[in-house]
């Protein structure tokens, strides 16, 4: 590790990780790494395969890109990360999160590769020089057969949700990419189940690799009714306020991912006449107690909070 750790995320983060990516997690606000972030970087920064089991929404992307990011030679301008996601919806997200991960290195460039999309504007990225390629398969291969995308530096190759690519038919395109890769890069493979085709996969193109396999969550008691909403990031707010608007509630838990968005959410909620507050790991012991009360005595409508709360939540007696 070089330099000094930053922020509390730095320190919990295995060493390794670069300054100017430690610099932005910290500005993003993480504040501790999840499970598979924990179990993965290690590995990952000492240039090893890894095969990794987890469900969507446990923080894949910052375990391979952290890791991948702070082996990048940012002296050349040509691919040496590629990231397959099996839609372009996964894959824009991927993009947006490394590019985020990475606002701090100097000279660095990526490309976001995916059908629909206006192949000039990919051209133009291709041409200009990137380290990191994020796409979906089929367009990948459109750009090798175009002679538009070289493989032949690539260092490391990422199969995001392969079990999704795979009941999408696209593990063969996967395994037609991967057989463009030099034969020394890095292979990362997540997926949420394991079938036996995917379990093939990696076992012909994976070498000695690490393996992880993150437990699902718990699922919530019978008595919890689920719903979702699926909705743009921009959108999201208006949604809320629509819920909160039309549901009767005596109190709500908004759970979200870092504390700049707990901060910035509930300045928002209370614009709009919700008495709100934060609960994250910037919060005093004293505060989280008042907090507490304030919920319980119905002098408070919402908290917004990290994944601090829940212990927070259970130790002070409310129930989840």
């Amino acid at each position: 590790m070089v330099g000094d750790r930053p922020s509390s995320i730095g320190a919990a983060l295995p060493t390794g990780i670069s300054p100017p990516l430690l610099q932005a997690i910290d500005e993003i606000g993480y504040e501790s790494p999840t499970p598979i972030q924990a179990q993965s970087i290690p590995p990952l920064l000492a240039g090893q395969d890894l095969l990794g089991q987890a469900q969507t929404g446990t923080g894949k992307t910052a375990a391979f890109a952290l890791p991948l990011l702070s082996r990048l030679d940012l002296s050349q301008n040509h691919p040496q990360v590629l990231v397959l996601t099996p839609t372009r919806e996964l894959a824009i997200q991927v993009a947006e999160a490394m590019q985020t991960y990475a606002r701090h290195l100097p000279g660095f460039h990526l490309a976001t590769l995916y059908g629909g999309q206006n192949i000039s504007t990919q051209l133009r990225q291709l041409r200009r020089g990137v380290q990191v390629v994020v796409g979906t398969p089929g367009r990948i291969i459109d750009h090798l057969n175009r002679g538009t995308l070289n493989l032949e530096s690539l260092t490391s190759v990422v199969l995001d949700e392969a079990d999704e690519m795979l009941r999408m038919g696209f593990i063969e395109d996967v395994e037609k990419i991967l057989d463009q890769t030099p034969k020394q890069r890095q292979v990362v493979l997540f997926s949420a189940t394991m079938p036996d085709r995917v379990r093939r996969v990696a076992q012909r193109y994976l070498q000695d690799p690490v393996e992880i396999k993150i437990k699902s969550k718990t699922a919530t008691v019978s008595t919890v009714t689920q719903r979702y909403w699926l909705m743009g990031g921009l959108s999201k707010l208006d949604a809320l306020t629509r819920i909160l608007e039309v549901e009767d509630f005596e109190a709500m838990l908004v759970f979200v991912r870092t504390k700049v968005m707990a901060a910035e959410l509930t300045e928002k909620l209370e614009a709009r006449g919700y008495a709100s507050a934060v609960l994250s790991g910037d919060v005093s012991q004293a505060l989280r107690e008042k907090t507490i009360e304030r919920i319980k005595s119905g002098r408070l409508d919402i908290l917004v909070a990290t994944d601090v709360a829940p212990v927070v939540w259970m130790s002070n007696g409310l129930a989840m």
